[in-house]
Formats: structure tokens, sequence, C-alpha cells
């Protein structure tokens, strides 16, 4: 509806990822996808609704562990950037075309792919992703070099 309330408080990012990874290892099993978290010990706090990222980085995950194959890799990773803190999803999955990239982020927008894998999605996950991360001061894409060549989604969040 374009109304979105924020509720912005300082926290640490890294405990979100965890426990987003933590939700899902039961899903990844069961498709014997390897899950796994890299960051440092510490990382700097960021200012924003805990919730609403935590939904942002529940859609990457869930997207990732969806359209990946059995016994695939999905390798997610925090890390500091100058005054930002870099957030990456990357999975061995279907992959996106050249062509598709620039659609992706759009509301009602899904990959032929895509539909392929789950014919139920309504494309609106990863707008809702983008539309959340830029409320909040940041920026989000993704890069894939191909069909079946996977993909890797980036979070750029601002320290606070």
């Amino acid at each position: 509806a374009g109304k979105i309330q924020y509720d912005k408080k300082t926290f640490d990012i890294s405990s979100i990822v965890q426990g987003v990874i933590e939700a899902f290892k039961q899903n990844a099993e069961k498709k014997k996808i390897d899950l796994a978290l890299k960051k440092p010990q510490k990382l700097p706090p960021i200012f924003g609704d805990a919730d609403k990222l935590r939904e942002a980085v529940v859609n990457l995950v869930d997207n990732a562990i969806k359209y990946t194959p059995i016994d695939g890799n999905i390798a997610i990773s925090l890390e500091p950037k100058g005054k930002k803190i870099l957030l990456s999803v990357k999975d061995d999955g279907i992959g996106i075309s050249s062509a598709d990239v620039s659609k992706l982020f759009m509301k009602f927008s899904r990959t032929e792919e895509a539909r392929k894998v789950d014919q139920n999605g309504m494309g609106i996950g990863l707008y809702f992703v983008k539309r959340i991360v830029e409320d909040h001061g940041g920026r989000v894409w993704v890069e894939s070099e191909g069909l079946n060549k996977g993909s890797t989604f980036f979070i750029e969040l601002p320290i606070k």
C-alpha cells in the first residue's frame, strides 16, 4: 500500500543474520544445502528497524534456498566497508540472465526460470527488500554470471 512504518533503533545486524540462518537451517538441510556464514568477530552497529531488515534478509535467504538445487551451497557474509556494512548472499542456484537483472527488483516481476521452480511467487519479495533497504539509506543489487551459474545478492547499509 506504500505505507511502511519503521521503529528505528541501534542494533547489531550480525545477530539478525545469525537468527535468520538458524531459522532456515532445517530447510537447507532437507535439500542438503550447506548454509555458511562468514563474518568478523565484531561489527559496528547500524540504526534501523531490526524487524523490517530481518524480513529483507529472510527474503534473500529463503530465495537462495528455494532456487539452489539439492547438494548446493549458500555463502552468507557480513563485512564492514568504510562507513557501511555489506551483506552478501551467494548461491550456486539457477542464476539470472543479464536481460532479467534490471527487472528483478520491480514490483510483480519474476524471471521465467523462477516461475519454473516456484509457480506460486508473486514477484513482490525483492521489491520489498529494495524498498526496505533504500528506506534505510542503503542499496541492494544482484550479480550473476548467467543462467545456471548462481547469483549473489548484496545489501549495503550505513553504519550508525
